[in-house]
C-alpha cells in the first residue's frame, strides 16, 4: 500500500473529496499551499482535509527511493440523498466537493451537464452556474478527480504491480493513454511513472 520514486516529485494541484491521510514510510515529504506547509520524514502521517487544494513535494533518501502511502478516511459529512451537497456544509464549495466525490466514486462514468442535472434534479444550466459561482467547471473537476483516482488506487494493497499507463489510465476513466498522460503533466505536473506500482523496498521505519 505505497507509492515509491526513486527521483524527486512534484506533484501540483492535488485535491481529493474525503480526508486523506499520507504516511511516510522511507525518505520525506512535503505537503503545502499557499497557507501552511507541513514536512513528514520515515514514520509520519498527516491527514490533508478534504477537498483542500495542495502540492506534495516527494524526496528520496540516500541511496533509497521515497515510500509513501495514501488512505481517504470517512468524511463525517454526508451528501444528502440526491447526490447534493453534504448537509451542514456551509465552507463554501458545497456543490463542487459533492460532485467530486461522485467523480471519484464513478470515475469512468460520463460526466456531462445532462448527468449533473438529473443527478441534482435542476437544469443544465443551473447544473453549470452551481459551479461556477464556485469558482470550478464541469471537464476540469473531472479531469482532476479521475487523476486523484488514479494516485489513489496506484498506492493500494493488491493492485497489479504489471499494469502498464493504458490499464492505468482506463481505469480511472480516462479516454486513452496520452489523455492521461496530459492530465499528469497539466493537472499535477508529475511523470506518468509514478502510477505503476512498483515493488516496495524493505522499509526504514514499519507503518
Amino acid at each position: 500500500m505505497a507509492l515509491v520514486s526513486h527521483s524527486p516529485q512534484h506533484l501540483l494541484g492535488l485535491r481529493f473529496p474525503l480526508p486523506l491521510r499520507v504516511t511516510v514510510r522511507q525518505g520525506f515529504v512535503t505537503l503545502h499551499n499557499e497557507i501552511a506547509t507541513k514536512k513528514l520524514g520515515s514514520g509520519d502521517s498527516f491527514v490533508v482535509p478534504a477537498f483542500l487544494r495542495f502540492a506534495c513535494d516527494v524526496m528520496p533518501g540516500r541511496g533509497k527511493p521515497a515510500v509513501f502511502s495514501l488512505a481517504l478516511e470517512e468524511d463525517e459529512k454526508r451528501d444528502d440523498e440526491r447526490g447534493g451537497a453534504p448537509a451542514g456544509d456551509a465552507g463554501g464549495k458545497r456543490w463542487s466537493r459533492a460532485l467530486a466525490r461522485h467523480i471519484f466514486q464513478f470515475p469512468q462514468g460520463q460526466w456531462s451537464a445532462a448527468r449533473l442535472a438529473a443527478l441534482w434534479q435542476v437544469t443544465p444550466h443551473k447544473a453549470r452556474s452551481r459551479l461556477f459561482a464556485e469558482g470550478e467547471a464541469l471537464l476540469s473537476l473531472v479531469r482532476e478527480q479521475r487523476l486523484a483516482h488514479a494516485l489513489h488506487t496506484a498506492a493500494q494493497p493488491g493492485t497489479d504491480e504489471g499494469r502498464g499507463l493504458a490499464e492505468v489510465a482506463a481505469g480511472s476513466g480516462f479516454a486513452s493513454v496520452p489523455a492521461f498522460c496530459d492530465a499528469c503533466t497539466d493537472v499535477a505536473g508529475v511523470r506518468p511513472s509514478l502510477f505503476l506500482r512498483a515493488p516496495v523496498p524493505p522499509a526504514d521505519t514499519p507503518l
